[in-house]
């Protein structure tokens, strides 16, 4: 049996992409802050009702969606960003085949990194009903997803992953009337997998003791007028 931890970074890949593209949404006033909602009745009724009132004021709102089933992301509205998750390739770089150890608090683990790193790809989607909606779908993406940077983690600011744009294709839908850009984006050389554990567990050395004759020989109570001392 595989000794080798199950890796989370697809989600953290997805929902940090998600959260920077959220972020800018309601930065420029397109989208409601859905973290300032309560999750009941009461809060989903006034997400309604703010919706409505950027629409008023800016003339339409804009919805984003994650990676997640089809039924999950609701009407299909206009205009909207949707991200949809590819798969991992095979990446560049190998693993360090030595062992290293990682440092558990009271003792260390003997671990291993995967022989070869891997390629994360996913497609962002830019749906719209106008020009006007297209241009500011494009300008909020360019903003929240450059087409290659360092994205922090949305759990974890001190730690990032490199992305960068690596395709476009029109998806448009000519009988239904509206236009879709999908941006495709590569994270490169991401670990797929965790670090093989060995299950070797190495004890930390919390104490030395010198032998008793120590403290005797600092009394000057022994061994002061023998051989020198010898400590084993």
């Amino acid at each position: 049996m595989s000794t080798t931890p199950l890796t989370d970074i697809q989600e953290i890949i997805e929902r940090t992409v998600f959260e920077n593209i959220r972020g800018e949404l309601v930065d420029k006033g397109y989208l409601p802050d859905i973290t300032l909602y309560d999750d009941d009745a009461t809060g989903w009724a006034q997400w309604e009702t703010d919706i409505s009132s950027i629409v008023t004021s800016k003339g339409f709102a804009i919805e984003v969606y994650n990676v997640g089933a089809s039924e999950a992301k609701g009407i299909k509205k206009f205009p909207r960003i949707v991200i949809n998750a590819g798969s991992f390739l095979p990446g560049a770089l190998g693993g360090d085949p030595q062992r290293f150890y990682s440092d558990q608090t009271t003792s260390y683990k003997s671990l291993v990194t995967p022989p070869q790193t891997a390629d994360f790809y996913l497609d962002i989607h830019l749906a719209s009903k106008t020009i006007q909606q297209a241009r500011i779908l494009n300008s909020l993406l360019s903003i929240a997803i450059p087409r290659r940077a360092y994205l922090a983690y949305h759990s974890d600011p001190n730690s990032s992953f490199f992305i960068r744009n690596i395709g476009y294709y029109d998806a448009d839908d000519i009988d239904e009337g509206y236009m879709e850009k999908v941006f495709g984006y590569e994270i490169p050389d991401c670990w797929d997998a965790g670090d093989k554990d060995f299950d070797a567990t190495i004890a930390k050395i919390n104490e030395i003791t010198l032998h008793p004759n120590i403290q005797k020989y600092m009394d000057r109570t022994w061994g002061h007028d023998a051989d020198p001392l010898v400590v084993t």
